[in-house]
């Protein structure tokens, strides 16, 4: 081989093992990372708690913790998934609110992971503005519902909350709009977020009840009016004589409609009237004549002479009727007094008795001719 030759051939060698080195720097240096690279100890997310409102969202980063106690971010390079996307979603570590709901969020790095609980419209407390109500039949209340949030904010909630009354013939609500239907008692429920409150709603209940009259003395074929009140639980006092229930416990003497009381036969009755659960009695005297009354004890006449009688009857109120044509007049002796309507005339000397009878009572008196 000539001189020039073995010059090329060596070069060429030379080139050949510069290529080859060159080839294996890349292989040399992932050793060496490889080798060298850190230990991860742990995965760390800057938030306990996600508490987010629908549609809201809220950025989260996770550090790797490695073993030498170094940290690095690793939010953009980590896997993130939610385990219920229909209520939160994420990507990159941020968070979004979908719906109402509690779910988790899980970050994973270098076989390593680490999750986070996220809530949604998380109701943590239901209150509404009435803690009892008391209503009269008629009477309307708004309720209105405020909830507090896992986050501690508050909203009102009242058009967004399902409202029932377990006593619809008592009380009905819709939108927390309370009304009374009937007296008694029922609670309405409020349910949101999966909260519930209970409010008791009284419907004209009753302490007491009173009425303006405590007994009535009345004349045959004549009407009083009573005015019935009820004391209220909340201590109102409403007149309450149209809504009462009225009854008669004996018709053949008194009826009564609506608190006005009409007598239909003589004797003793009484008038009840209820509402509310409770009940009031009043006594009713019909038509009861105590006595008959004389305008004059005694008269004297002479012959010829004549004098008119008064006769009254005296009813168990103390008031008096004149009975004087209505009355049946005797004479026990009408040879010597004789009575027409009470009016008496002697016919001659001597003595007789002169008696007026009315509705079984009767009075007398004595009269004498000179």
């Amino acid at each position: 081989m000539r001189n020039w030759q073995k010059g090329m051939l060596a070069a060429a060698v030379t080139v050949g093992l510069i290529f080859s080195s060159v080839g294996q720097v890349p292989a040399l240096a992932n050793s060496v990372t490889t080798s060298t690279q850190k230990k991860i100890s742990k995965l760390v997310i800057d938030t306990k708690t996600v508490k987010l409102k629908k549609a809201g969202t809220q950025q989260l980063t996770v550090r790797v913790q490695y073993k030498d106690k170094t940290t690095e971010d690793v939010t953009q390079q980590a896997e993130w998934t939610s385990s219920d996307s229909d209520i939160a979603s994420v990507e990159k570590g941020l968070v979004t609110a979908v719906s109402s709901g509690k779910t988790r969020v899980k970050a994973s790095f270098g076989g390593k992971s680490v999750n986070v609980p996220v809530e949604i419209d998380v109701i943590s407390k239901l209150t509404a503005d009435q803690k009892k109500l008391a209503l009269s039949v008629g009477g309307k209340k708004q309720v209105n519902a405020t909830a507090t949030f896992s986050d501690k904010s508050t909203a009102d909630v009242t058009a967004q909350a399902e409202w029932e009354s377990d006593d619809t013939e008592v009380v009905t609500v819709a939108n927390g709009l309370v009304t009374a239907v009937g007296s008694g008692k029922a609670k309405i429920k409020m349910k949101y977020g999966g909260k519930s409150v209970s409010i008791p709603v009284e419907v004209d209940v009753v302490s007491k009840l009173d009425s303006d009259k405590k007994k009535l003395y009345l004349r045959l074929n004549t009407t009083q009016s009573v005015t019935l009140w009820a004391t209220l639980s909340t201590k109102e006092k409403v007149d309450v004589t149209s809504k009462a229930k009225w009854t008669s416990d004996d018709e053949k003497v008194a009826t009564v409609e609506n608190g006005v009381v009409t007598t239909v036969g003589s004797g003793k009755a009484k008038i009840k009237a209820t509402y509310g659960g409770k009940t009031i009695s009043i006594p009713v005297e019909s038509a009861v004549i105590s006595n008959l009354e004389l305008d004059t004890k005694k008269a004297t006449l002479k012959v010829g002479e004549s004098k008119d009688l008064k006769v009254s009857a005296v009813y168990t109120d103390k008031t008096k009727v004149d009975v004087t044509m209505d009355a049946d007049w005797i004479s026990t002796n009408s040879s010597v007094v004789t009575v027409v309507d009470g009016k008496i005339t002697a016919v001659k000397a001597g003595r007789a008795t002169i008696a007026a009878t009315y509705n079984g009572k009767v009075v007398k008196i004595q009269v004498t001719v000179k």
